[in-house]
């Protein structure tokens, strides 16, 4: 075994370097936020452990024994080289890949979509874990995540990014001349398709909240039949066969404006239900937090922006 490393405190280390580089004990205490007593005190403890007077104090100004000019250099190459470690680890740690852990559905018709202009952005690049179940920010495996919820995470940072409507959408080459839609019990003439609510929410937004809610601006909603359609266990899928025309789907409009936009689907009417709160929890200590902070502002405006296009 080799033997133990016996270094002097650090503190008194760090005192003793400021106050040689500074050349007074006042710059020093300045610089480290300290009181010039305290560096006079840590100096001392440094003399009395390697055995020599550091500094000749009188007359001042202070200037470095010869014990002190053989210490100083050495402390500060190496304070230095220390220093400028840390800083490329931070650098490096800075330009690796935040993990973020969210939906499936925000995962595939949200955040992939953006991955390659958050880069073209703000120079981030995401590794993205698309779970249904919680993650555990605190296994440090997951710097952040992005998660669907009606209040926020308690013992987290947890800032919101979007709040979504369910909204019927159709392919506008679905629409049939035989069946205009001018109201919601227009949508019987038509099959709905449906998604698995997977949450254990005691109000799901499904076609049969949708149409309970419907009756209070369309008393003939109740002519839609809710137990029909084809049903998907993802809401991605069900976008799709949207799109694909295979009838009308209640889904986020967060998730398909950029089809609104473009066309691709349409609302055939403007009755929608709540839904819940998209958003960004971390650690409140996290290490990477300024560059989780910058992706929530930039997906932010992603928000904003795409609301717009509507």
């Amino acid at each position: 075994m080799s033997d133990v490393r016996k270094l002097p405190p650090l503190k008194a280390l760090r005192a003793f370097e400021a106050a040689a580089r500074n050349m007074s004990f006042a710059d020093a205490a300045e610089e480290l936020g300290v009181t010039p007593t305290a560096i006079s005190h840590q100096v001392r403890l440094l003399e009395e452990i390697t055995g020599h007077e550091l500094f000749r104090r009188r007359p001042r100004p202070i200037t470095l024994t010869d014990a002190g000019e053989r210490l100083f250099p050495v402390l500060r190459d190496g304070l230095d080289l220390f220093a400028a470690a840390v800083t490329g680890l931070r650098a490096d740690a800075d330009h690796c890949p935040l993990t973020v852990s969210t939906t499936t559905a925000f995962a595939s018709r949200w955040l992939v979509p953006r991955l390659r202009k958050l880069k073209q952005d703000i120079d981030l690049e995401l590794d993205v874990e698309a779970s249904e179940a919680p993650s555990n920010l605190r296994s440090g495996l997951v710097d952040f995540s992005v998660r669907y919820r009606r209040t926020p995470i308690p013992d987290l940072e947890c800032q919101e990014l979007a709040r979504d409507r369910f909204i019927p959408v159709m392919s506008p080459a679905a629409l049939r001349a035989d069946a205009p839609i001018a109201t919601v019990s227009d949508l019987a003439s038509y099959p709905l398709i449906h998604f698995r609510w997977k949450r254990q929410d005691l109000d799901p937004p499904t076609w049969e909240r949708y149409i309970a809610e419907a009756r209070a601006v369309d008393p003939n909603a109740t002519r839609i039949d809710p137990t029909k359609g084809v049903r998907f266990s993802e809401e991605p899928h069900a976008i799709e066969a949207a799109l694909a025309g295979q009838g009308v789907a209640l889904v986020s409009d967060l998730l398909v404006r950029h089809e609104l936009a473009n066309g691709s689907l349409v609302q055939p009417v403007d009755f929608s239900i709540d839904g819940l709160v998209f958003y960004v929890t971390y650690l409140a200590n996290a290490p990477r937090r300024g560059t989780i902070e910058s992706f929530l502002l930039w997906a932010r405006d992603e928000v904003a922006d795409t609301a717009d296009e509507q």
